[in-house]
């Protein structure tokens, strides 16, 4: 039986054994630096500013400014809206000095810097976007081909899990008299910190459901390698995945009968 508490203790313990918190500015602020990779591999960090009675979480720009970098510049209508859709899905701002920022109080600083970081590793895999064979987001060639073979969904849905955290689901397909609710994930990038998110979401928003549910991953194989312990993880959580190179498998899964 899947021992769903167990599994959100330990990736709790995960997070905190692979979080580095250094102070900085005479205890004014302090740098966090995560166990989440950016696409260098090096760990996000984080810096927390006390501002008044409440504090800023704030990238200090690196996050826009590596994109920059690399040769990916928000300058035009859908790139920028993307951008605009990315951060407003998680309540954070920019300033004029590129910085990904959120505010938060002691009440809910732990979930404003779950939601940055996140966010973080959405706009870091805009990068896909600079390539010039890359014309649209992956979940949006999902989207297309669900439309296209008549399956109907929400997209999309904010759901709260046990933990308190808001988890956002791509896709939400409503039980039918066969199947049941299905909620779906997609993954550009299917590296160990994307799949652990989704993994995590599933986990945490399973325990407040009612009603079963399965939950997939539909994941990009096309134009990157897929390690299989990215797939064994995914099953060992009872998590399906539907490699793209295989989309067919959606019609089955995702259809009503």
């Amino acid at each position: 039986m899947l021992e769903c508490n167990k599994i959100i203790d330990e990736y709790i313990r995960w997070i905190r054994d692979n979080t580095v918190v250094k102070t900085i500015e005479e205890g004014q602020s302090c740098l966090v630096s995560s166990p989440f990779l950016d696409r260098h591999n090096d760990h996000l960090n984080i810096y927390i500013v006390k501002n008044g009675s409440n504090y800023q979480l704030t990238d200090d720009g690196y996050t826009i400014n590596d994109l920059k970098m690399s040769g990916l510049e928000i300058n035009t209508p859908k790139r920028e809206k993307i951008f605009r859709t990315v951060l407003n899905g998680f309540g954070v701002k920019t300033d004029t000095n590129n910085a990904l920022y959120v505010e938060a109080s002691i009440n809910n600083i732990g979930q404003k810097k779950h939601h940055l970081l996140q966010a973080i590793l959405a706009v870091n895999d805009m990068y896909t976007l600079s390539q010039e064979m890359v014309y649209s987001l992956f979940k949006e060639d999902v989207e297309l081909y669900l439309k296209s073979n008549e399956i109907y969904f929400s997209k999309d849905i904010k759901i709260t899990g046990k933990t308190g955290f808001d988890h956002n689901i791509d896709f939400l397909i409503t039980a039918s008299k066969t199947k049941p609710e299905r909620l779906i994930k997609t993954v550009n990038n299917p590296k160990r910190d994307a799949i652990l998110s989704s993994i995590f979401a599933f986990t945490d928003i399973v325990q407040v459901r009612d009603e079963k549910t399965n939950n997939y991953v539909v994941y990009n194989d096309v134009e990157k390698s897929v390690t299989q312990d990215v797939l064994s993880a995914l099953s060992n959580y009872g998590v399906k995945h539907i490699p793209w190179s295989e989309k067919e498998r959606c019609i089955e899964e995702f259809s009503v009968n």
